[in-house]
């Protein structure tokens, strides 16, 4: 598979101290899943695959009630909906009352009926082609990506960041084929154990062909003698001119 070939290279190109992870939303029998009664979560199940291994999440697995909403698997009880609001705003104070959580919500639509699972995978095995691939590392790293994606269309960035790593790192660019940034939050820090100083990268599959065509591009270079040349071109710039 074409796909899995990315992976070392740009792992290497990167220098990220994870693997990028594939994520697919697939019927009944996606392939290369394998059937397991283990509960996980979100957030869990991106961590586990950027260390190397696979996991499959389905509406009977899913171990987060936010989770399986964000990817648009089923829906939280009413009981369950309680709990969560009694949680947020009582326990741990992320939204003042229920109209600021609601409003937290309302950012973009679940893609419901798309999938009955969701295969998440180190992209170097991942058997079926990725509909996202995410990357978790440090912003250096990271920026660089974002800098690779925007190379050929250029244009703005148009990240959503308000909610939890499952909406915004891989429901937002299913749904919206945008680049997904998460700055992964408590929740998925808490559950997952990510490393302080790691966010999250998402990048829709179609975006991917533009990354590896700037990589062949020689975009970004050999750091530190780039380094030297950006730091000469700028001084010849000159001063600042007044507005």
């Amino acid at each position: 598979m074409y796909w899995q070939k990315w992976s070392e290279r740009l792992k290497r190109e990167l220098n990220l101290d994870t693997d990028p992870v594939a994520v697919t939303f697939a019927g009944p029998q996606a392939p290369g899943s394998s059937s397991t009664k283990e509960r996980v979560s979100v957030c869990q199940a991106l961590k586990r695959a950027s260390g190397g291994e696979a996991v499959v999440i389905t509406r009977e697995t899913c171990g987060c009630p936010g989770g399986l909403v964000s990817l648009g698997l089923g829906q939280t009880p009413p009981q369950g909906k309680e709990r969560l609001v009694d949680f947020l705003i009582n326990k741990e104070r992320v939204y003042c009352s229920r109209v600021a959580m609601h409003r937290s919500q309302q950012t973009v639509l679940p893609p419901v009926g798309v999938g009955s699972q969701v295969f998440f995978s180190p992209l170097f095995k991942a058997d079926a082609l990725p509909d996202v691939v995410v990357f978790i590392g440090k912003p250096g790293s990271l920026h660089r990506l974002i800098t690779f994606a925007g190379y050929w269309e250029g244009g703005s960035m148009k990240a959503e960041l308000s909610g939890p790593a499952c909406r915004t790192g891989v429901a937002y660019p299913v749904v919206t084929g945008e680049i997904g940034l998460s700055l992964l939050d408590f929740g998925a820090r808490r559950l997952a154990d990510f490393a302080e100083d790691h966010l999250l990268v998402a990048i829709p599959m179609h975006r991917m062909t533009g990354v590896i065509s700037a990589l062949d591009q020689g975009v970004g270079g050999e750091r530190e003698k780039e380094r030297e040349s950006v730091e000469r071109a700028i001084e010849e710039l000159g001063g600042v001119a007044p507005a």
